[in-house]
């Protein structure tokens, strides 16, 4: 009896290749089928802002007398003490309460952060914002145009949808995660459950208000321009003890004269910044209530 008729026939060399190739590329294909997120909801933020075309400027830059608010109480020279520190917490308050009549908004995101130790680079986005219940949208601009994350309060068990560009969105179409996993916060220092002019205004009023018992804390208020020699009002914040409640050194905040809302900041933890200047520019899209 010949050998071969013990052993048997094994597969012809081409055929074994075939197999070699095809079993590692079938377990990727399993696999990212299985990591890519369902989407058997319909894309929530996009109902809401369906009518964003339609609608009317942010609160404070309307045309209609009766929505006209006061303009906001920004001294013309240099003001600290806690005379700076009450007007402030004020003017944020009031630009608060004004917020809160918005439905949903659009702007352009602009930042640069300071991730484990190294600053990164410049980011641009698109965001679309709804406040209640809360979404919020980006589409990266710059410098990874095409990538897109979407969060809505209620849906996809609140987990981020996301997807990115090159050859990774083809291998993972749609990843789906909670806001604090670390493949959320692989380029920021913040969950998207905390984006938004919103939010951004409730956490400075909770800063302001610790500033007012504190002697520690320096606040000047005063005004500056940048670029095409648009004036931009100023908070700068002074802290020499850092703490939970005191995370950075010295922060700067820029304010839109027009409506109080925060429209650019920048902090440092002493040396080095952790951020360099964030700044929200809204588009002329929001509605209101």
């Amino acid at each position: 009896m010949s050998a071969s008729a013990i052993v048997g026939h094994s597969p012809p060399r081409p055929l074994r290749w075939v197999l070699y190739i095809s079993i590692p590329v079938a377990a990727l294909a399993g696999t990212c089928w299985f990591l890519t997120a369902p989407l058997e909801e319909p894309a929530p933020l996009q109902a809401a802002i369906a009518d964003a075309s339609a609608a009317t400027p942010l609160p404070g830059k309307t045309e209609a007398s009766g929505d006209r608010h006061q303009p906001v109480a920004w001294p013309k020279e240099k003001l600290d003490g806690l005379a700076a520190k009450t007007l402030l917490l004020s003017v944020l308050e009031e630009a608060n309460g004004r917020l809160d009549r918005v439905e949903c908004y659009t702007a352009t995101f602009r930042k640069q952060e300071r991730i484990r130790g190294e600053l990164g680079a410049e980011q641009t986005l698109s965001m679309k914002v709804r406040h209640r219940p809360f979404a919020v949208y980006f589409k990266f601009l710059s410098p990874n145009p095409g990538k897109e994350v979407v969060y809505a309060e209620g849906h996809h068990d609140n987990k981020v949808i996301a997807h990115s560009t090159g050859v990774s969105r083809f291998l993972i179409p749609r990843l789906a995660v909670a806001p604090d996993h670390p493949l959320a916060l692989a380029d920021s220092r913040h969950a998207i459950t905390e984006a938004g002019l919103d939010n951004l205004t409730d956490r400075l009023i909770g800063f302001r208000r610790l500033d007012l018992d504190d002697p520690d804390a320096v606040t000047i208020l005063d005004r500056t321009t940048y670029s095409l020699g648009r004036e931009w009002f100023r908070s700068v914040h002074l802290h020499t003890e850092r703490s939970a409640a005191r995370p950075f050194a010295r922060v700067e905040v820029l304010y839109d004269p027009e409506t109080g809302f925060r429209s650019g900041s920048a902090a440092t933890t002493g040396r080095n910044p952790i951020a360099r200047p964030t700044c929200y520019s809204p588009n002329a899209t929001a509605m209101t209530s």
